[in-house]
């Protein structure tokens, strides 16, 4: 069977964009709060620095939420005990002040602004502070639980 030049292009972006969204969705949880509350408990290997896991959830404006994110600590050189940590994003995109940490923190509470589709960006507590060739040779391993608790 003969296929046309245009036809196998267009059958290698067809699979190439299969690939993508199947490795897009492979790091999207999309959490279902059962009277309230979420649990999630994985297991996280970082091999690059943009590695991460997302959590999305629809809350209410006034609802409030507590998160946690409860890990293990790795040490991957004498002075860096690594763990879990999250940060927040609204429905915008646009990161919500959750404290003074710029990699994330492990435990939050506070009050929605607007209702909408909330993300939840779960990463490795240090990771700007190793390579993508360390994080690789190292292969740390994270066994971690987030809860989300509305009230």
């Amino acid at each position: 069977m003969r296929i046309a030049y245009n036809a196998k292009k267009g059958l290698a972006v067809c699979f190439l964009m299969c690939s993508f969204m199947v490795f897009a969705h492979a790091q999207k949880t999309t959490l279902m709060l059962i009277n309230g509350k979420a649990t999630v408990k994985k297991n996280f290997q970082p091999r690059k620095q943009a590695d991460a896991h997302f959590y999305f959830l629809k809350l209410r404006q006034g609802q409030t939420v507590e998160i946690k994110v409860d890990s293990n600590t790795i040490y991957l050189s004498e002075e860096n005990g690594c763990g879990m940590s999250f940060q927040m994003f609204d429905n915008k995109g646009k990161e919500i002040f959750l404290g003074d940490s710029p990699d994330g923190i492990n435990n939050w509470e506070g009050e929605i602004k607007e209702t909408g589709y909330y993300k939840i960006k779960a990463v490795m507590s240090c990771l700007e502070s190793f390579t993508t060739n360390e994080l690789q040779k190292k292969k740390p391993t994270f066994k971690y639980s987030l809860e989300v608790q509305t009230k």
